[in-house]
C-alpha cells in the first residue's frame, strides 16, 4: 500500500483545538464519545526483596515470576522478588520483549543491545545469569535490530534500519517498512513512520497506513484495540479511523502509553492513568524521590496489570490493590510462609507430589484448586491428614487470598 499524502486542517472538537488529517486517518468524536474520567487507587508495589542499586534501567522484560531489568550496568534477573544475579557484559539497550523460545517450549526474555544484536537472558548457575547472542538463530546476524515486539503465537517482529522482519520461529521474512515504536497483538505489528501509523498484518503480509500528525506512542489494549497518542491527545482506532478519546487540559502533556494485561497505561505530566472498562482513571504520580519532576520518566506496562515508572537510577512499580503485583505482595507475605511450613516437603520442583507450588505464578494458576483442597478438603484435604494443619489465622489468610481470584 502506498503512503497517503499528508494534509492538515483545524477544527473544534469540544475539548480544544485538534490537528488531524482531513477525511482520513483520524476523526472528530462527539463530546459524549470521549472517555469519561475517574479516580485510580494506585499503590506502590514492593516487588523486590532487596535493593536494586543505582543502575539506570532502560527497559524491562517480564514473564510469570521472572523480571529482567536491562540497564547501564548490565542486565539483572529477579525471580519471585529475589535477585538471581546479573550479567554486566552489555550496558546499553534499545528494547526488550518476551518471545517464544526457539526449538523448545517456553519463553525467552530477550534484549536488543545498542549494536542491534538480539541477546537472550539465560541461567548460567546458581545466582548467576548470562547473555547469549541469538541474532543468528533468528537469521539476523550482521543486521542491526532497532526494536522488537511479540505479535502473539510464534510470531516476533523486529524493526531493522528501513525494514520490518517477522519471524515465525523457522523462517524470517523482511518487508520495506521503516518503523519505530513497535507494538504487536494477534498477528499484527503497528509502528510509526513520520506522522503516520502503519499496521502490518503478518499472516496476510498486508498493511494499512493512517496519518496521525504528531503521533509519538502506540499500544494495543487487552481487547487488541489499537490506541495512539500525540503530545496532547489520545486516540482509539475504530472502524478504520483514529477517533479522539481524550485531550489534555491546559499546560499538561502526554508523555507515554504502554499496554498491560489490565488495561492501557497513560503517563501525563503530573498524573498517571489507566484505561479500563471504558474509563480513563487517573492518579497523581507517586512521589518516589523526585520522579514526577524528571523529564526523562518512562512508562512500561506489565503483564501482571501493573505499570513500571523508570527514571534516573529509579525503578518504581505501581498498580491497583487487586492487580497482579499486589497479589504477589500478599502471596509473599501471607502464603509463602504457609507453603514453607506445610507444603514444601512435597511441592518443591523435585518433590514427591510431582506438582511444583513453589512460586506465586503457580499458586495463582491453581488458586481455585488450592481453595477447594485446603479450605474445603475436596476431593481430599491438603495438607494430608497427619502432616500438619493450618491455624485459624492461616485459614483466614488463605481464604482471603483465594477470594482475590473472584474479584472481577
Amino acid at each position: 500500500m502506498s503512503l497517503l499524502s499528508q494534509t492538515r486542517s483545524r477544527w473544534l472538537c469540544g475539548v480544544g483545538l485538534l490537528l488531524c488529517l482531513s477525511g482520513v486517518g483520524c476523526e472528530q468524536a462527539p463530546v459524549d464519545a470521549l472517555l469519561p474520567t475517574g479516580e485510580l487507587a494506585l499503590l506502590p508495589i514492593e516487588w523486590n526483596a532487596s535493593s536494586l542499586g543505582s543502575a539506570k534501567v532502560t527497559t524491562i522484560a517480564e514473564h510469570d515470576d521472572d523480571i529482567a531489568l536491562f540497564g547501564d550496568t548490565g542486565v539483572a534477573l529477579w525471580s519471585n522478588g529475589e535477585s538471581q544475579g546479573k550479567d554486566g557484559s552489555v550496558r546499553a539497550w534499545r528494547a526488550s520483549a518476551v518471545v517464544p523460545a526457539l526449538g523448545f517450549p517456553g519463553r525467552w526474555l530477550i534484549g536488543i543491545d545498542e549494536e542491534g544484536k538480539v541477546q537472550r537472558l539465560k541461567s548460567a548457575a546458581a545466582q548467576t545469569v548470562a547473555l547469549e547472542d541469538v541474532s543468528g538463530r533468528y537469521k539476523l546476524a550482521g543486521k542491526k535490530v532497532l526494536d522488537v515486539a511479540s505479535l502473539g503465537g510464534a510470531l516476533v517482529a523486529f524493526a531493522l534500519d528501513g525494514r520490518l522482519a517477522v519471524s515465525d520461529g523457522m523462517t524470517l521474512r523482511e518487508y520495506e517498512l521503516p518503523l519505530r515504536g513497535l507494538v504487536g497483538s494477534q498477528g499484527q505489528a503497528a509502528g510509526i513512520w513520520d506522522d503516520q501509523v502503519v499496521i502490518f498484518d503478518a499472516e496476510r503480509a498486508s498493511q494499512r497506513t493512517l496519518a496521525l500528525p504528531g503521533v509519538k506512542w502506540l499500544g494495543f489494549d487487552p481487547q487488541h484495540s489499537l490506541w495512539a497518542a500525540t503530545g496532547d491527545s489520545l486516540f482509539q482506532l475504530q472502524d478504520g479511523v483514529f477517533r479522539l478519546a481524550h485531550r489534555v487540559d491546559g499546560d499538561d502533556t502526554l508523555r507515554g502509553l504502554s499496554a498491560s494485561s489490565r488495561g492501557l497505561w497513560v503517563l501525563f505530566g503530573q498524573t498517571i492513568g489507566l484505561i479500563v472498562d471504558g474509563q480513563l482513571r487517573l492518579a497523581a504520580i507517586p512521589q518516589g524521590a523526585t520522579m514526577s519532576a524528571q523529564d526523562g520518566l518512562r512508562l512500561v506496562g506489565s503483564p501482571s496489570g501493573d505499570a513500571w515508572l523508570l527514571g534516573e537510577s529509579q525503578v518504581l512499580r505501581v498498580g491497583e490493590e487487586r492487580g497482579g503485583g499486589q497479589d504477589f505482595v500478599l502471596w509473599r507475605k501471607n502464603m509463602k510462609p504457609v507453603f514453607e511450613r506445610l507444603c514444601q516437603s512435597c511441592h518443591l520442583p523435585s518433590g514427591s507430589a510431582h506438582l511444583d507450588l513453589s512460586t506465586h505464578s503457580l499458586w495463582a494458576r491453581y488458586r481455585n484448586v488450592l481453595g477447594a483442597r485446603v479450605l474445603e478438603g475436596m476431593p481430599t484435604p491438603m495438607p494430608p491428614v497427619g502432616t500438619g494443619t493450618l491455624t485459624a489465622e492461616e485459614r483466614a489468610l488463605v481464604s482471603s487470598w483465594v477470594a482475590r481470584g473472584q474479584i472481577p
